[in-house]
């Protein structure tokens, strides 16, 4: 059997078309359907952190072109981007320039964060881990730069059978409804929510909750809907008024969730 290759030279070829509102969809369906209720999911927890403290610091890991940075700097947060793509950070300071965000952008890999330890208060990583080949490594980093009782939100996808459906074969193959290119995600790459929580763990970060990821609709008419986006006969922000994903118990495609570094923990 021959191995797939992840897919991440889109990062680079997408660039401006980031904030292209009639994009191709590669990415920029991603501002309309998941990053809405990934920013209030994290916003809630960080109101909640923040109620009796002045904790602003957050860094987000893989920011691509800034749709969730730019969300937190909005909510009045001291924000930093990275990414290791080149073309995309470019795109994210451009447009963070002409929202007159002051956001501070970084080239760089979350296997070697470019910051001192115990830097943030909050970490974002959201649509990265499934996408590299070491994992843990990142979260091992992110655990670094975190401070004591700081907060790591992630977001990946499960490796289950109705993932494979979902993300490869609805998203990727279906040539009707599909959206994404072919390898964008790769079914092996995936991660069960046990295989994160040990890594976490292992570096110091214990988990509070892992929530899902779904839509408000039946499969066939998130499938019509799909096909109606295919053909140009809606936008990706009216699709993703449709789909209106919300959180739910379902963790068996998408989720989401947060964990806490402990305190005085050390990360060699």
């Amino acid at each position: 059997m021959v191995k797939l290759e992840i897919n991440n030279k889109i990062y680079n070829d997408l660039g401006y078309d980031w904030w292209d509102e009639n994009g191709n969809g590669n990415l920029v369906s991603l501002r309309y359907l998941t990053n809405p209720v990934k920013f209030n999911y994290i916003n809630n927890v960080i109101n909640n952190q923040r109620k009796h403290q002045k904790n602003k610091s957050v860094l987000d890991v893989g920011c691509g072109g800034g749709y969730l940075a730019e969300e937190l700097a909005k909510a009045g947060l001291e924000v930093t981007g990275l990414d290791p793509s080149s073309t995309s950070i470019n795109a994210a300071k451009a447009h963070a320039k002409q929202g007159n965000l002051a956001i501070k952008y970084v080239n760089g890999f979350g296997e070697k964060l470019p910051f001192e330890s115990n830097s943030f208060h909050f970490v974002c990583c959201c649509d990265v881990l499934e996408h590299v080949k070491d994992f843990p490594l990142i979260i091992k980093e992110i655990s670094r730069v975190l401070r004591d009782d700081g907060v790591l939100f992630y977001d990946t996808i499960n490796r289950t059978i109705i993932s494979k459906i979902v993300m490869i074969k609805v998203m990727q193959e279906w040539e009707g409804i599909s959206f994404l290119e072919p390898n964008i995600h790769i079914w092996d790459m995936f991660i069960r929510p046990k295989e994160l929580i040990e890594a976490l763990s292992r570096y110091g970060l214990v988990n509070q909750e892992i929530k899902g990821l779904s839509p408000s609709m039946n499969f066939i008419s998130h499938f019509l809907n799909l096909r109606a986006r295919k053909k140009g006969k809606i936008s990706w922000q009216e699709l993703g008024k449709r789909l209106n994903l919300k959180l739910s118990s379902n963790i068996s495609c998408t989720y989401i969730g947060h964990a806490i570094k402990i305190k005085r923990y050390s990360v060699n």
